[in-house]
């Protein structure tokens, strides 16, 4: 074979691994059999044609056995989908886009069937907020090895089948004294943090739950994230923080029926929240709580859907100082029933060199050893301690990182001004300029399995099992 045929295979492989890299594909696992392949393909020396087809064939079925493949067809009437693991996914994400499915009548929706013509609990997102549908999600239960075949029925709004909300978006604001309404929208500026009649945020800001677990982002400046376990798994946020008068209260930091509020923030950025680190420095995303001016010039809130089988909404910071220069960035959170956690979706204008994002972990009470794993495409950093207000509880903590997003963890120190009790990892871009982390979390009260560090590790596992998506989807 000519020199220049074995670099026009270089060039195809090359391609091809970049495009893999959209979908988190770990290279790692698979660079020798791209490297095997090369080397047959110039000793056997069989044609260019015959050649580009086979490493195309084996590269494709390397990508498609970790991680699944969509064969698009115009107008397809069937979805396949097999669990290509040996583990039971209860509860798997599936997202099938607009562009996907190919439809052109804008005035029906698609909705799946099973076998037996029972509806499989789905929604409609308006991803990008032009009044169009983007994407049809749903949740799935697979048995080892299971092959499931799925009806496309294209409906309209009206005859769209109803079903039991496993994901719930909440963000309440005090418009007037002693009414409280949900919002879809809404932001503020350096200097109104806190209203001009009374602190007005249901719950510090934004909570979002599913079925498992809730959680809050402090939309008051501080955005801290915090965690709220609950005992239910019907959704209860919607009345959480709202006194008998009407007024925003902490109502749940007291045990109720449906759970608490557990974990103790103190003056980390919580489980999740996000700084820049600059020159070996962490640069809080915000405020303490006895500022009143804000170091972000307008921090938006838009609600994206509050969600059946999952739930989403964005968080846009314009003009974050962080020092010398201001950056602009948005944070996407997407929680699904039936998981411990959601995903946290970080895009951003170029940030100055030497910058990196960094998320964490609170561990101000905690004794336990921190864990590292590496579970499938994920980076995994668990805590599990009794990191409650007064060390009642035991609480595991977990930030899945894929791979391709993560640098280093580090921890920060015990004392000081800026963000302490912190386990942190630093980030870097995809190649979409874009940084993913999952953000789960257990406590005893839901399942007292959890008291066991051992099955808190597990389920995490299983959970970057179901993130890396081990399944192969076919439309037809």
């Amino acid at each position: 074979m000519s020199i220049a045929n074995k670099k026009f295979i270089s060039h195809k492989l090359n391609q091809l691994k970049k495009s893999l890299l959209l979908y988190s594909f770990d290279f790692r696992k698979f660079n020798l059999t791209f490297y095997i392949v090369i080397i047959l393909l110039i000793q056997s020396k069989i044609t260019m044609k015959t050649s580009i087809a086979k490493v195309l064939l084996v590269s494709t079925f390397v990508f498609s056995a970790s991680f699944g493949l969509i064969s698009a067809k115009t107008n397809p009437t069937k979805v396949i989908i097999k669990n290509l693991s040996d583990t039971v996914l209860i509860d798997q994400q599936f997202v099938l886009n607009r562009k996907e499915l190919n439809f052109t009548n804008t005035t029906l929706l698609p909705a799946l069937q099973d076998a037996k013509g029972n509806w499989v609990p789905t929604q409609i997102d308006d991803m990008d907020g032009d009044g169009k549908w983007d994407e049809l999600a749903f949740l799935l239960t697979l048995k080892k090895a299971e092959k499931k075949f799925l009806s496309i029925k294209w409906i309209s709004a009206k005859q769209y089948p109803t079903f039991n909300r496993r994901a719930n978006i909440r963000y309440g604001k005090m418009v007037s004294p002693g009414k409280v309404i949900e919002l879809t929208k809404d932001s503020h500026g350096k200097n109104d943090l806190r209203g001009t009649f009374g602190y007005p945020y249901q719950m510090d800001g934004i909570a979002w739950e599913n079925d498992k677990m809730g959680f809050r982002h402090y939309f008051d400046g501080r955005n801290c994230r915090d965690l709220f376990g609950k005992k239910t798994d019907k959704m209860v946020l919607d009345k959480v923080g709202i006194k008998p008068d009407g007024c925003p209260g902490d109502t749940y930091h007291v045990m109720a029926d449906w759970g608490r509020d557990i974990m103790s923030v103190g003056q980390s950025f919580g489980l999740g929240g996000l700084a820049l680190l600059q020159n070996d420095t962490l640069v809080r995303l915000g405020i303490v709580a006895n500022q009143t001016v804000d170091i972000i010039d307008s921090t938006r809130f838009t609600l994206i859907n509050k969600g059946v089988v999952r739930g989403i909404f964005r968080i846009d910071f314009e003009g974050w100082n962080i020092g010398k220069s201001k950056i602009n960035l948005a944070q996407i959170v997407t929680i699904w029933g039936g998981s411990y956690g959601y995903e946290n979706r970080v895009i951003c204008t170029k940030i100055p060199a030497g910058c990196a994002f960094v998320t964490g972990i609170v561990h101000n009470n905690n004794n336990q050893p921190f864990v590292s794993k590496t579970f499938y495409n994920q980076q995994a950093m668990i805590t599990h301690d009794k990191q409650s207000y007064n060390k009642e509880f035991t609480i595991g903590m977990c930030l899945l990182t894929p791979n391709e997003n993560f640098v280093k963890s580090f921890d920060t120190p015990a004392t000081g001004n800026g963000i302490i009790y912190t386990w942190c990892a630093q980030l870097k871009p995809d190649v979409h300029n874009a940084i993913k982390f999952n953000v789960l979390a257990a406590w005893e009260q839901q399942n007292s399995a959890f008291l066991d560090s051992t099955f808190f590790v597990k389920t995490m596992k299983y959970e970057a099992l179901k993130i890396s998506k081990p399944v192969l989807v076919e439309l037809k």
